[in-house]
């Protein structure tokens, strides 16, 4: 199994808002790109615990951990892949003796991977970077780019939307790449088993144009990355491109703990209210709907009371269940959250509320 994705594509923001985390919290989440995990340790709950089913997301969490805990900010945001850098081999080496030695051993046999820029390396950001690279020069040019990026209103973003992005060009060569067949290059297949939408370019192109021309493109790092593989640094409130956040984070990174494996065959084994709070990331686009609700009902037992499950759909519609005792969707949160969305692509975010129990 390879790296899927090297940067978490969920909004740290709207997360942190849902679960609302405090020191007596034990928090359950996916590990995926590892941004998130930073998110919510930034908060400094009780624990931590990462979960994925790849452990080749771990291997890139891990080294992201090791490298805030070895570099300076500047060498940091280098090593990752964000600005230029003369030898990513030798920070490599200077961040190597922090990693155990499996770890260490994954990242020498990738030594691509850590010249390149580990924030590069995953099935869906190189997906992007042909995008960048083959695609989007055919419908507008880099100096329009990055005007776009520097625009300050979402005045101004629709206003260039109708004038520079919203060509027939444009139409045609997004819905050719991001059709079902091309996403198929950057996503596992199995993201696609229970997929309901009939016309996915269609979808994933109104969803581009209201990203486009509704979210502030200022304060859209993921957009920035999709549009030009960097991000604006500092960055304001980033998990670790925030520099005050990077400084914090050196003094917690030793709460995270990581478990490789199938997140439903962990939960049945762990013991009641063991967590208090769950990120599960789209983990429910690979389920059905009867899988969906048996994992729900396994999170009832583990959790705390008063406990908080968040989770995003894309593709799948899992947002809706048969009654189950003892959780309940908080629909105003959801939807208010989900308007303050960064991440233009998905369907819904879901909050559900653990309650207590009589």
């Amino acid at each position: 199994m390879k790296i899927l994705y090297s940067m978490c594509w969920e909004d740290p923001e709207i997360l942190l808002r849902a679960l609302e985390i405090s020191d007596k919290d034990n928090v359950l989440s996916i590990v995926s790109g590892g941004e998130n995990l930073l998110a919510i340790l930034l908060k400094n709950p009780k624990n931590i615990l990462g979960i994925d089913v790849n452990k080749e997301q771990i291997y890139l969490a891990k080294l992201k951990i090791a490298a805030i805990k070895t570099l300076e900010f500047e060498e940091f945001v280098q090593f990752l892949g964000f600005k230029p850098c003369k030898d990513r081999v030798d920070l490599f080496n200077k961040i190597k003796e922090d990693l155990i030695e499996e770890d260490r051993e994954y990242w020498n046999n990738n030594p691509g991977a850590i010249r390149k820029g580990i924030i590069h390396c995953g099935k869906f950001e190189r997906y992007l970077e042909k995008f960048r690279r083959y695609f989007l020069p055919l419908i507008i040019s880099k100096n329009k780019i990055d005007k776009f990026i520097g625009l300050e209103s979402l005045e101004e973003q629709e206003d260039f939307f109708e004038k520079e992005w919203n060509t027939w060009r444009f139409r045609l060569i997004f819905r050719l790449f991001f059709s079902k067949r091309g996403l198929k290059k950057g996503r596992s297949e199995e993201y696609f088993n229970y997929a309901t939408k009939k016309n996915i370019s269609n979808n994933y192109f109104l969803k581009t144009k209201h990203a486009l021309t509704k979210i502030p493109i200022k304060t859209n790092f993921f957009m920035q990355y999709i549009l030009t593989g960097k991000i604006s640094i500092p960055f304001n409130n980033h998990p670790y491109l925030d520099k005050d956040n990077f400084n914090k984070l050196r003094r917690l990174t030793d709460k995270i703990k990581f478990v490789n494996g199938n997140l439903i065959e962990f939960v049945m084994k762990q013991k009641t209210g063991k967590f208090s709070k769950f990120n599960l990331s789209d983990i429910f686009e690979l389920y059905s709907q009867e899988k969906y609700e048996n994992l729900l009902k396994e999170i009832i037992r583990v959790s705390q009371k008063n406990g908080k499950v968040c989770y995003w759909n894309n593709l799948v519609p899992r947002f809706g269940h048969r009654e189950i005792e003892g959780i309940i969707k908080d629909n105003k949160k959801s939807e208010d959250l989900h308007r303050r969305d960064r991440v233009h692509f998905y369907s819904k975010f879901i909050v559900e509320n653990v309650k207590p129990s009589k």
